[in-house]
């Protein structure tokens, strides 16, 4: 029997409403980082519009994976396929069509801007959402190449699309900041992919999990989030060139917060692997994840809009 609730709450579960609070942190990193120190850059039409192009592929590619999960999540996760079937699967389909021509329209008019670095990533945005769940790609399943549509199409393009909306290059310490703030993601979501061990192993699905193991898998997520300190050394580098004494002390608190919250999150992802039933850990910890994306990704926004300011 499925669960009495509404079409509204059904949409923000296959749309993963908790996990997009904190998705705006990818598109506004590369948009705030990219704006050559310079808030008027920032408080731009075309900044507006890279943030739904960011949404207009990410919430797609949440909706494809549910209807492609169908299947699994009417075994392990009812509460997502009954949102399925409250919603009914022509009409996602509908809301699939939609949201990528929306991604194609605003894609279309970055390239009159001539901003064809910010078009190419979001082309290869929409790539990445389709074939991580559907066949007959369906890369979520395919062993070591499981975690690249997300780490890359969502955590490396985001902000770097971001990046070129505003630059004409790229720098190499961007390219250290966009290295660590993706890999800190990754880190975390491969938590929440250990956590899915036995239901994706009994469903054929093979992910890094199976590949290297669940130890290993959560060494690798820890080292992954500490990574995230790179992002850190890359704003005490903004903050250092621009350094204007009293003015700049709001800068160096932030830039101290986000380095003790993106350690807190580290460390707390270092402790899933520590223990006898790993997956149980994973379940429990996985919990974390959309606070981990929230109090990680909020604070270095905030920095680098404050390096703006």
């Amino acid at each position: 029997m499925v669960e009495k609730r509404s079409k509204i709450k059904a949409f923000l579960e296959i749309s993963r409403a908790k996990l997009l609070l904190g998705s705006i942190g990818l598109p506004l990193a590369g948009l705030l980082l990219g704006a050559s120190d310079n808030i008027n850059e920032f408080m731009d039409l075309k900044s507006l519009l890279y943030i739904l192009l960011h949404y207009s592929i990410i919430v797609p590619a949440c909706h494809l994976n549910c209807l492609c999960d169908y299947n699994v999540d009417r075994k392990y996760k009812r509460y997502m396929s009954e949102s399925v079937d409250i919603l009914g699967k022509r009409l996602i389909k509908v809301f699939i069509v939609g949201e990528f021509s929306i991604a194609i329209l605003i894609i279309l008019y970055f390239v009159t801007l001539g901003r064809i670095a910010t078009s190419v990533c979001g082309v290869l945005g929409i790539i990445s959402a389709i074939t991580y769940s559907a066949e007959p790609f369906r890369i979520k399943k395919r062993g070591f190449l499981s975690p690249f549509p997300v780490m890359i199409g969502m955590y490396t393009l985001s902000p770097l699309g971001g990046w070129f909306v505003l630059r004409d290059g790229i720098d190499l310490p961007f390219i250290v900041f966009i290295t660590g703030y993706a890999l800190m993601n990754e880190g975390f979501t491969l938590v929440n992919t250990c956590e899915d061990y036995s239901e994706d192993k009994a469903e054929g699905i093979k992910t890094w999990a199976h590949v290297f193991g669940l130890k290993r898998t959560l060494q690798i997520a820890a080292i992954f989030s500490f990574c995230g300190l790179l992002s850190i050394i890359y704003l005490g580098y903004r903050i250092y060139l621009s350094f204007d004494g009293l003015k700049d002390i709001p800068d160096t608190i932030l830039l101290i917060l986000s380095a003790i919250l993106v350690l807190k999150a580290a460390f707390e992802v270092n402790d899933v692997g520590k223990g006898k039933d790993l997956e149980q850990r994973a379940k429990l910890y996985g919990k974390k994840l959309a606070k981990w994306f929230i109090s990680t990704r909020y604070p270095v926004v905030l920095t680098a809009l404050f390096i703006l300011l």
